[in-house]
């Protein structure tokens, strides 16, 4: 049996779930502000409720960004200790992929929304079939465009899964209509599993968050 973890805390609600030869099972949600004190133990009752040990992971995946700051660092710098301390395999997950595989055949086409620079969005169209295909993006777009920019490369009208309630509520004042966004650490399982058997692993000692955006806290010019 192969075991694959997956690991989301880009967003303020949060899940893990465990993939056994690339089927997860149901997530198990992170609670706002609970990323960093409750994620260790979320993992270990996962694990112990299969009874697999951390050595006998093949692999854990986790969001890459972009996503929040601090729910990214701590994500991956969690994953990064098991695959550096454990010696299993890091793999590195986009939450737009993330979000169109836990969506695939819901609709025929939808598009997915995470933050971008200030001001912007970066959204990607995707097809949704047994197997979500991209089909353009992700594009960064200035906000007051999202939808507009969507809908021109959908040729019509699309549903959008944003990543957080700012960038619904966005979306709903641009006129467009929402996708509920399901839990993704059961798709960010199966994913990071595809990503395994096909050699696309990360380095644990560079890997990094792809933010998407600067921070807002700035150095003080001198």
């Amino acid at each position: 049996m192969r075991y694959i973890l997956g690991i989301d805390t880009g967003g303020t609600l949060g899940s893990i779930a465990l993939a056994k030869d690339g089927v997860a099972g149901a997530a198990v949600s992170l609670p706002a502000g609970g990323h960093s004190s409750l994620l260790a133990s979320a993992v270990e009752r996962l694990l112990s409720a299969d009874a697999v040990p951390v050595l006998g992971l093949a692999g854990v995946a986790v969001s890459e960004g972009p996503g929040s700051f601090t729910g990214l660092r701590i994500g991956l710098a969690w994953a990064k200790g098991i695959a550096a301390g454990a010696g299993v395999s890091l793999v590195l997950v986009s939450p737009h992929e993330a979000a169109a595989h836990a969506s695939r055949g819901v609709v025929p086409r939808f598009g997915t929304l995470t933050p971008g620079e200030r001001g912007h969005g970066m959204i990607a169209l995707w097809s949704g079939g047994k197997t979500a295909q991209l089909l353009w993006g992700p594009e960064v777009i200035p906000e007051e465009s999202l939808v507009e920019r969507l809908r021109e490369a959908a040729k019509g009208d699309v549903p959008v899964i944003a990543a957080s309630e700012k960038l619904e509520e966005l979306i709903l004042d641009l006129g467009g209509n929402l996708l509920p966004i399901a839990p993704l650490g059961p798709a960010i399982a199966e994913l990071g599993d595809r990503a395994l058997l096909e050699g696309r692993m990360a380095d644990p000692r560079t890997a990094a968050p792809a933010y998407g955006r600067a921070p807002n806290a700035r150095k003080p010019n001198r």
